[in-house]
């Protein structure tokens, strides 16, 4: 078995490894320069004349990249006088490129990398940080009382926690479902329903609701588990509402009605934020206010703290790079979700390209109350699950038609 995993990897070893090291300080809270690491195997293949064609073999990825690298830089030099944003403008195409076309090198018909080494770390450290929230809420629980907080990993952030969770969630499932057997079905319901109790327990209430999206996705070929899901689901409502107590749920419905708490929930940083961001886009709607500007404008729209996003991916792209900026990045989002649809149930390892796909929509989904992917460390890990799409894409129509990368 070893001398095949060898064989398998040989001809992009160096580079499989490399992204091994990515994904594995990535999803454990330390991947705040991880692109760092891929960017001199990355420089180093393009001396190599086949990994070159390899690399840019997607031509109309590439087109799109560089055509919202051109435009955020053309955002940045009229929209502001800061030669930072400008510089942070070219530098799109490397963000978005590298990890997206790199990732190529351990997910192809010549090599299984992603699948046989990648993933099953990726599953160890899920569970890692699942039985870490696990042990702080039932510590808290045991010294405090029945409270709910919000538990993060002790290398990530309050914001990060939930989103490693989303992108752990659908590939670990992937992993675990791609083995044959009725007990790995269970297996994977179990996983699901676990990554969701973590989720309740980041307590973060737009990536809840995209990671039932996201379960609901990853269960919709196997309806006996879906169908166990939701009454779990509603199971665990029941019980939350139970322990909060219903007249704890109906104070909370006469507060919201109140007047007062209708101009204090305008108020709320995010809430303003959201709202500036809407009035930023339509203010500066060809061409935006420049990357990385949001937190220098934001505080002339309303918020009171200069919030460094917008709370929506969307509006993010929109306000800082332009009508534009944004149909490009959507663009781009579009592609490889396109691609996917068409062909992850005929790529040999199905399940785990459903998983690969169920994290990439899933944090897009949770990314409409949030704008982490602007974090590199969450960034990176959203265009490397694109670029594996993609590799899932090209790896179908290369065995269809039996051609070579």
């Amino acid at each position: 078995m070893k001398i095949s995993l060898i064989e398998q990897v040989k001809k992009y070893g160096i580079e499989s490894f490399v992204l091994l090291a990515v994904f594995a300080v990535s999803w454990i809270g330390f991947g705040d320069y991880m692109l760092v690491l891929m960017l001199l195997p990355f420089f180093a293949a393009l001396f190599f004349k086949q990994k070159r064609i390899f690399l840019f073999r997607d031509k109309l990825l590439l087109v799109l990249i560089l055509a919202l690298t051109i435009n955020n830089i053309i955002s940045s030099l009229f929209a502001i006088d800061n030669p930072k944003t400008t510089l942070l403008s070219a530098l799109w195409f490397l963000a978005l490129f590298v990890p997206m076309s790199y990732v190529r090198f351990s997910l192809n018909e010549e090599n299984d990398f992603f699948a046989k080494w990648i993933l099953p770390v990726g599953f160890i450290i899920s569970v890692v940080i699942l039985l870490y929230m696990y042990i702080l809420f039932l510590h808290h629980t045991l010294t405090v009382g029945l409270a709910f907080d919000r538990y993060s990993f002790f290398t990530m952030g309050l914001a990060s926690t939930p989103d490693m969770i989303l992108l752990l969630g659908g590939l670990g499932y992937g992993w675990l479902r791609q083995k044959e057997g009725d007990r790995y079905k269970w297996l994977g319901l179990v996983y699901v329903i676990a990554c969701l109790i973590g989720m309740l327990l980041a307590f973060d209430r737009g990536g809840v609701m995209a990671f039932f999206i996201m379960a609901i996705l990853l269960l919709s070929f196997d309806y006996k588990r879906l169908i166990v899901f939701f009454v779990i689901v509603g199971a665990i409502v029941a019980a939350i509402l139970f322990v909060d107590a219903f007249e704890s749920l109906r104070r909370m419905i006469d507060y919201l009605y109140l007047e007062a708490t209708q101009k204090e929930l305008l108020e709320l940083q995010q809430i303003s934020t959201f709202r500036a961001a809407w009035e930023m886009a339509f203010d500066h709607w060809l061409l935006g206010v420049g990357t990385n500007n949001f937190s220098k404008y934001s505080a002339e729209y309303g918020p009171k703290i200069k919030w460094a996003y917008a709370h929506n991916l969307i509006l993010q792209f929109w306000a800082e790079n332009g009508i534009f900026g944004m149909l490009l990045n959507l663009a781009i989002i579009g592609v490889v979700i396109g691609r996917w649809v068409k062909s992850f149930r005929k790529y040999k390892y199905s399940y785990i390209a459903l998983g690969i796909g169920a994290s990439f929509i899933g944090l897009f989904i949770g990314n409409m109350t949030n704008c982490t992917v602007y974090l590199i460390k969450i960034g990176a890990l959203f265009y490397l699950l694109a670029g594996l799409m993609s590799s899932v894409h090209f790896a179908v129509k290369d065995s269809q038609k039996g051609t070579e990368w």
